[in-house]
């Protein structure tokens, strides 16, 4: 069975429900912003799809099914940028022509573009023919961390479809799960920094930038806390790879800090909850709001520009930036 996530599990069923209706749309936009889990639920929905038995996530035991499992199915194709970062013209055209043969095992045919925002503008255009005139029992998936960057024109011809996610404890319970020998704390703390999405946390905790990562956090809270100034912060916060990541770290921090000061504050004692406390213990509401918006704007230009000096630019961004009301 495909990976399936036990929060992806109700949609996936609800979704078998519309295919043995035969109300399933011929073609999704798999809005997927956080990049959470949307190739795994794609996967099962296509072997959900191809399965003779139509078993949720397929039932591995089918001629078809084994053929999945062999990354051979003729039926299922899984269409990728080459190696321009691009899916081209090409590509497109020949997946047309595969839309328009026979089922090789006589059930449906599945197709996958993923990222379906790299097309390029060609492909894009050709695609449109697919999408306005479907081939029968073909089901087309974009999988889309930016849907915006899509033209409106394929927006329009797709059913949105907006994955399922996790409430925050249950999110929680499934990384400590899958990681039974790691301290909790610390993977409280992994999950809050990625934003409580555990898939990232779990991608993260597992990752070479993990240490890093606590670095930099290590680093905002002596600075938060005034035990170092911003020249000397900004030259351990500076990341040429990622020089959007210490502005992202403060404003994740920054939000949860807002919410926190009308909330219960968190058990967790982890090195991103410490700096989370200060901020809510020690800097007022509008404060915390106009640092918000500062790291926000700062990390839109370090983003948009190759230019800047990540360190110079990090060193005025705290040099300006003041707890006072």
């Amino acid at each position: 069975m495909s990976r399936l996530f036990s929060w992806q599990v109700p949609q996936l069923e609800q979704l078998r429900n519309h295919l043995f209706k035969q109300d399933l749309a011929h073609a999704y936009l798999i809005d997927d912003p956080a990049g959470e889990g949307s190739q795994g639920f794609v996967q099962a929905l296509a072997s959900t799809i191809l399965c003779e038995q139509t078993e949720l996530g397929g039932c591995s035991g089918c001629p078809s099914c084994q053929l999945q499992n062999a990354g051979s199915h003729s039926d299922l194709l899984w269409v990728t940028p080459e190696d321009s970062k691009q899916i081209k013209i090409e590509q497109i055209r020949s997946v047309i022509e595969w839309s328009h043969q026979t089922p090789q095992q006589g059930r449906a045919k599945v197709l996958v573009l993923d990222p379906a925002d790299r097309m390029n503008v060609y492909a894009t255009n050709s695609l449109l023919k697919l999408l306005e005139e479907p081939a029968p029992n073909t089901y087309l998936f974009l999988i889309s961390t930016s849907p915006a960057r899509l033209l409106p024109t394929i927006r329009s011809r797709c059913q949105r479809l907006n994955l399922s996610t996790p409430t925050d404890e249950e999110g929680l319970r499934w990384l400590i799960e899958t990681s039974p020998d790691a301290d909790p704390e610390l993977l409280e703390d992994v999950y809050a920094i990625t934003g409580r999405r555990p898939i990232s946390a779990q991608a993260l905790f597992d990752s070479e930038q993990m240490a890093p990562r606590f670095a930099m956090i290590s680093a905002l809270n002596e600075w938060i806390k005034g035990y170092s100034g911003p020249i000397e912060t900004a030259r351990r916060l500076a990341a040429k790879e990622t020089p959007s990541l210490p502005y992202d770290l403060l404003y994740r921090a920054t939000a949860i800090a807002q919410r926190q000061q009308f909330l219960p504050q968190s058990m967790n004692r982890g090195v991103f909850q410490e700096l989370i406390d200060e901020l809510a213990l020690n800097w007022s509401t509008k404060a915390l709001s106009r640092l918000a918006d500062e790291c926000g704007r700062a990390r839109s230009l370090s983003g948009a520009s190759n230019n800047l000096n990540a360190e110079l630019s990090l060193e005025h961004f705290l040099m300006t930036q003041s707890k006072a009301v």
